[in-house]
């Protein structure tokens, strides 16, 4: 164990979302004979799950005081934490492109010795601004590695952001397997006339709750939406489902913790955001064999193979949203067809073993190890 190699993690988001959860599954499943995972939260408070999550899979959780970007304690702070702890790899979350104090411990890193630094960048097409830019390029001299979710992401990081393609390496997520799904579940298994689509994801605008909304009007009242998650929108919405007379035909779920069950349960997942890259909520519908409706955007097409594992629609457009969950909802058939696909997709691409072990291969590129 002595020659392990520590991988240290730093993450300064202000709540657990996706982002996050990659950053638990990929530090809890590394290859503890080849690293020692290290996850570093920047005084940030809406991190106290993931310090938690990573706690309960072994992982060591240092929590470093940086208020703010020109802090000189959280600099050196963060400096000791990673020269104590050499030799190390070093690996700057990034959920949108000014996140991670705009990648600005990377230089600490580079300063503090780490024998290489790697950046993960989920939402590279969201909007920079002229502060973030000048940070990121400074930050961008220390990095070694930039690791993206999807073939999409690597075109905005080589045209908004100037990296050199050299640089970028593609490694989709993935998700532990929660096992073969129950075939019998569902309207498409027979035991039930109902329809129950599902939505999952933080209430905010980019998710496309409205859309989602004013589709099921369009529907029969055999269909049912559960909606799963909280967040800054809430309010809004659920003023919208009392509006549109829809209370009876509409779940608000809040947060939950049984996501697999509720997924088991429905017969469609919607994805009908405007912005995502590659959502984990797609992996989880595949992984249970149930078709996806997403809106065609970003990465989405990545994952979801329209006619194949589900339908893809236009953003904000809930004509085409609810004439897709129609015909899925009238032909059960091909919901188990594109169910059955998708779990042979995920099967193939998206397990968590896959992701890890592409990440590991970065850093083995790094350490200068042989392919």
């Amino acid at each position: 164990m002595e020659d392990r190699i520590s991988v240290i993690y730093i993450s300064s988001a202000e709540y657990c979302g996706g982002a996050e959860r990659y950053l638990e599954l990929l530090a809890g499943n590394l290859d503890r004979m080849r690293f020692d995972p290290v996850l570093v939260t920047l005084g940030a408070p809406g991190l106290a799950g993931l310090r938690a999550a990573a706690r309960r899979d072994g992982v060591e959780v240092v929590d470093i005081l940086w208020p703010s970007i020109f802090s000189a304690s959280g600099w050196r702070r963060l400096r000791s934490a990673i020269a104590d702890r050499r030799p190390c790899l070093v690996h700057c979350n990034l959920p949108g492109p000014y996140d991670c104090r705009y990648g600005i411990p990377a230089v600490c890193a580079r300063r503090a010795g780490a024998r290489g630094i790697v950046t993960t960048e989920h939402l590279p097409m969201v909007p920079s601004f002229v502060k973030a830019r000048v940070l990121r390029g400074i930050s961008a001299r220390a990095i070694d590695r930039v690791i993206t979710v999807s073939r999409d992401n690597a075109f905005y990081l080589e045209r908004l952001h100037r990296v050199a393609p050299s640089r970028i390496r593609v490694v989709y997520n993935g998700i532990p397997d929660p096992g073969m799904p129950d075939a019998a579940a569902g309207r498409a298994g027979g035991n039930r006339d109902e329809v129950r689509i599902l939505m999952v994801g933080s209430l905010e605008r980019r998710k496309g709750h409205e859309t989602m909304i004013r589709a099921l009007g369009m529907l029969g009242g055999g269909y049912r939406l559960t909606i799963v998650g909280a967040g800054p929108d809430e309010r809004r919405i659920r003023s919208l489902v009392s509006e549109a007379g829809l209370g009876g035909r509409i779940d608000l779920a809040g947060r939950r913790d049984d996501v697999g069950k509720l997924m088991a349960a429905c017969d469609i997942l919607a994805v009908p955001s405007r912005l995502e890259a590659t959502p984990y909520v797609i992996l989880e519908a595949m992984a249970a064999a149930r078709p996806v409706i997403a809106s065609r955007i970003y990465g989405i097409p990545e994952l979801v193979a329209d006619g194949i594992t589900g339908v893809l629609v236009e953003p904000d457009d809930p004509d085409a949203l609810a004439a897709a969950a129609r015909s899925l909802g009238e032909r059960p058939e091909d919901a188990r067809r594109m169910g059955r696909a998708g779990r042979l997709a995920f099967e193939e691409r998206f397990t968590l073993q896959r992701c890890v072990a592409g990440t590991e291969s970065v850093y083995g590129e790094i350490l200068g190890e042989p392919r």
